[in-house]
């Protein structure tokens, strides 16, 4: 009960320590050249791709009739990387329709990885590093630094349809975010956080491989 009343700067400054020790593990030095930067780039571009093709995917899916993709677009004053929306979609696939996204990285992070130990160049590792991490930033920000909690972005979303509070999911991006680091760093896949996902459901849940 005492960690929710220590405040919001004090939660966002908790997290963000957090972040930063995760992802702060000993990796060789480098000097980043252009070849680097272009990489970097690519990889965030194919993510954001990747992560809004969930959306408009399961908007199909579900039977909506007017499905638009934007990119890098402002609406409503509030500025998109990426925005899917849908029209004519059916209320019963609202939650997996939010929820797509983070599925879509999931399911990249898992991709990514595997080509990053036999690949470990700079667009392998930049692409684990957005898909990984992808739904704790997202949530930090929609809940925490946007200062609208906008309907539009998918945690918010998430929490309205399922009633579970920002706190709660910002954890639950936490330990995703936690568990795809250690497998990473360990190159060991004996627990792997997930999400699935249908029209009418979506499940996420940590596999335990250890035999």
């Amino acid at each position: 009960m005492g960690f929710f009343m220590l405040g919001r700067m004090t939660l966002i400054t908790v997290f963000i320590l957090w972040f930063v020790v995760v992802f702060s593990a000993p990796t060789a030095v480098y000097a980043l050249n252009f070849g680097d930067i272009f990489q970097i780039g690519a990889a965030f571009v194919s993510h954001v791709a990747v992560h809004e093709s969930g959306h408009y995917i399961m908007a199909h899916m579900a039977g909506a009739k007017d499905v638009q993709l934007n990119f890098f677009t402002v609406q409503g004053g509030n500025l998109y990387l990426g925005l899917s929306t849908a029209k004519g979609l059916d209320p019963a696939s609202s939650l997996s329709y939010k929820a797509a996204g983070e599925a879509a990285g999931s399911y990249l992070f898992d991709a990514a990885l595997e080509s990053y130990r036999t690949h470990p160049t700079t667009y392998n590792r930049s692409l684990l590093f957005f898909s990984g991490t992808d739904f704790f930033w997202y949530s930090l920000y929609a809940f925490y630094l946007s200062g609208n909690q906008n309907p539009s972005y998918d945690p918010v979303g998430i929490s309205r349809e399922t009633g579970l509070s920002g706190e709660t999911i910002l954890g639950v991006a936490a330990l995703q975010t936690t568990l795809n680091a250690y497998r990473v760093y360990s190159g060991r896949d004996d627990v792997m956080p997930y999400i699935d996902l249908d029209k009418r459901w979506v499940e996420f849940g940590i596999r335990f491989n250890l035999f």
